[in-house]
């Protein structure tokens, strides 16, 4: 009464062994690793792609380096950005426009002739630095 069982797919039945069970506890007991977020190195330069602007010594410059920000520089512009009920990133434009100038030394004045699509890139660049991080709830 003893019948060999069938088995169908593709593994020979020299090769149907199951693992020993010490290898499948290993994999289970261990989560995989984390991936590693990357290390922001300051200062951050982004390029101004569109147009160049002068800065506070009437240089016209095409790329801005912003230094680390702080919260002091939360206490003194706002923080620029926010999640809204549905989860998304709402970024303050006129307290981002401050702290951009802030960060990368440009007079105000100047700054505000930044090109629209340059100003992007420097706000969605910064943005991740002030919004919290859930690691920490």
């Amino acid at each position: 009464m003893n019948k060999p069982q069938r088995r169908e797919g593709f593994v020979a039945d020299d090769k149907a062994a199951a693992p020993a069970p010490e290898a499948q506890v290993e994999s289970e007991a261990s989560p995989p690793p984390e991936p590693s977020l990357p290390q922001e190195d300051w200062p951050i330069v982004v390029k101004l792609l569109h147009k160049p602007i002068r800065n506070q010594k009437n240089e016209m410059v095409r790329e801005l380096s912003f230094r680390e920000p702080t919260g002091g520089d939360i206490n003194r512009y706002g923080n620029p950005c926010r999640v809204d009920q549905n989860g998304d990133v709402v970024i303050d434009e006129r307290k981002m426009s401050m702290m951009m100038s802030s960060l990368s030394g440009c007079l105000l004045p100047m700054f505000e002739q930044i090109d629209p699509r340059d100003w992007n890139s420097c706000a969605y660049r910064l943005r991740g630095f002030f919004l919290p991080d859930p690691a920490a709830w």
